[in-house]
């Protein structure tokens, strides 16, 4: 068992946090633009995505891209999510957390992200590419804010959030902390389902508070562009469906025909 690592680690539960964010954490979501993150939960902004391009397993690729990920009060977990990229978690202020990482040949591993490296706290974890991870802020942290890179691109394709039975008897025992509450927990709201990683060919919401909405997931729209390209070179003759919500901005939808006749895409829309 790697330094600073419990075997006794017990999961934060909802019931002991205030859901009033303190005021460093609301400057932070307010200068960084931190909007919540669907599905996996948290607090995300995107910096950049490369336009570097590299050869994926599901084709061409940005090589990279990095996000703000912040955990706070209102938002304290991040639930259980697979990934197919690498992905470098970097503190940035706050923590500590704990990050809780599920290898594919079955190891499961508990790190606390944290200033403290004398009690074996860590200022960077790395999570390699096919590992899941869950990410639990502690009870008396305000908030923890890092900076996140993936390598290759992240996209909904290359990620599966949730998992279910099959999940907990994998990891079940893989460590002390293993046991099925707490991995029950690790899940949270997304046990039984799983989203992202489908393979479903592109199709996007536009919503009623703005965002491009895909397996569930957000796009940017620099994202959507990646995508859209993805999918002429496969679709070459389809359209792409894009269900307008009521109250969508027209301004959003104005910006997704312009990318769509950049990326030589048809579109059909359809409320």
């Amino acid at each position: 068992m790697p330094a600073g690592v419990a075997a006794n680690v017990k999961v934060a539960t909802m019931s002991n946090r205030s859901d009033e964010e303190s005021k460093r954490a609301t400057e932070l979501i307010e200068q960084l633009q931190l909007q919540h993150l669907n599905v996996e939960s948290g607090l995300y902004s995107v910096v950049r995505v490369s336009d570097v391009e590299v050869e994926a397993s599901d084709g061409i690729s940005p090589a990279s891209n990095a996000i703000y990920l912040m955990l706070s009060r209102t938002y304290p977990r991040n639930y259980v999510q697979w990934l197919y990229s690498d992905d470098y978690h970097v503190l940035i202020e706050g923590g500590p957390a704990d990050y809780y990482l599920f290898h594919d040949d079955g190891r499961a591993e508990h790190i606390v992200m944290g200033r403290d490296l004398s009690a074996g706290q860590h200022m960077m974890v790395a999570s390699p590419g096919g590992t899941a991870k869950a990410i639990v802020l502690h009870d008396d942290a305000e908030f923890l804010l890092v900076g996140s890179v993936l390598s290759p691109a992240w996209s909904p394709q290359r990620a599966k959030i949730g998992g279910a039975a099959d999940f907990i008897n994998k990891y079940l025992g893989a460590a002390p902390w293993a046991t099925p509450e707490t991995l029950r927990e690790l899940i949270g709201p997304n046990y039984g389902a799983t989203v992202g990683a489908t393979g479903e060919t592109l199709n996007i919401i536009l919503d009623e508070s703005g965002q491009i909405i895909w397996q569930e997931m957000q796009l940017t729209e620099k994202q959507l562009r990646i995508e859209m390209q993805r999918f002429a070179s496969t679709h070459p003759d389809q359209p792409l469906r894009v269900k307008v919500m009521p109250g969508s901005p027209e301004a959003l939808l104005q910006r997704i025909k312009a990318i769509a006749a950049q990326s030589h895409v048809a579109l059909a829309t359809h409320p």
